[in-house]
């Protein structure tokens, strides 16, 4: 199973490159070809995702090519950290994985760096084995993938949401919040979303604090559509000590969330914690348990 909150693909060889326009001159003579930037610097200590280029071509391949600052790894054994895109094809986010509603993603794999092809499953993605179509390149500071979407069942001229993501430990995603859409035919327009029914999800871990101080508690919550708010419940044994509503607010699904709580001078020892997502349609997650041990 694909686990992207504990990314590990990391590495400096050079990407398997199967495609040669990615890797003589990135993405070139394209029918249909779109630039979409993110804001620099706002990579944390990751790599920083600069700019994005895709392209689609009558003949029928489709490519992304990735402008970073910072190392752009190519493999997953050695320093820096590589960049995963996922697509949604059907355009919808209440549908595939709980990234944005992506129901493909390419990434590096391998100590040689190939290319490698996942498919949503559940919330998360597995990798597949028929991994013909899709190709690879990378060179300083860029990287990028390149497939025959008609593996992806794409049909021709179908449009798409994409979303970049650098896969360290604070990695960018471009966009920040949500995703692209790219038209392979310019000027249609995606199909309207429909009543939100899908509920998000969400994964407590076991956190640490100290009497008297703050604790943080760490969670992760996962939408399609990447607005939630949450309620923490924080329990000595069944007797309930306190509840926490956080706002409505974005929700990145490549990241993880945390929140502090002030631990009442006399509080100390085993706690647990619940916490229970809901989005911006009013759908309820299950509740999501982890241990809370304060000193």
């Amino acid at each position: 199973m694909w686990h992207l909150r504990r990314p590990r693909i990391a590495g400096s060889a050079a990407l398997a490159c199967t495609v040669a326009v990615l890797c003589l001159t990135g993405i070139a003579e394209a029918d249909n070809s779109t630039a979409l930037t993110d804001t620099a610097g706002d990579g944390g200590s990751g790599v920083d995702i600069t700019r994005v280029e895709i392209s689609s071509y009558d003949q029928g391949g489709l490519s992304f090519w990735l402008t970073v600052n910072g190392f752009f790894a190519c493999s997953s054994d050695g320093d820096g950290e590589p960049a995963m895109v996922a697509l949604d094809l059907d355009q919808n986010p209440d549908t595939g994985s709980a990234y944005y509603g992506t129901e493909v993603a390419f990434a590096p794999a391998g100590p040689v760096g190939d290319a490698h092809l996942l498919r949503a499953d559940g919330w998360d993605f597995r990798g597949v084995r028929n991994q013909l179509g899709l190709g690879g390149g990378c060179g300083p500071g860029s990287g990028g993938y390149s497939i025959d979407p008609s593996k992806l069942g794409l049909q021709p001229g179908a449009g798409f949401n994409f979303v970049v993501a650098a896969l360290g430990s604070d990695g960018d995603t471009a966009p920040d919040v949500g995703t692209f859409n790219y038209q392979q035919v310019p000027g249609t327009t995606p199909p309207p979303l429909r009543r939100d029914r899908r509920a998000p999800h969400v994964i407590a871990f076991a956190s640490a604090g100290v009497h008297g101080k703050s604790a943080t508690l760490r969670y992760w919550a996962l939408d399609g559509r990447g607005r939630t708010r949450e309620i923490v419940r924080i329990f000595r044994g069944l007797h309930l000590l306190r509840t926490i509503w956080t706002p409505l607010r974005d929700t990145n699904p490549f990241r993880t969330s945390q929140l502090d709580w002030k631990v009442p001078q006399s509080v100390h020892g085993k706690l647990r914690f619940s916490i229970r997502s809901i989005d911006a349609a009013g759908n309820r997650s299950t509740r999501a348990w982890a241990l809370l041990r304060v000193r």
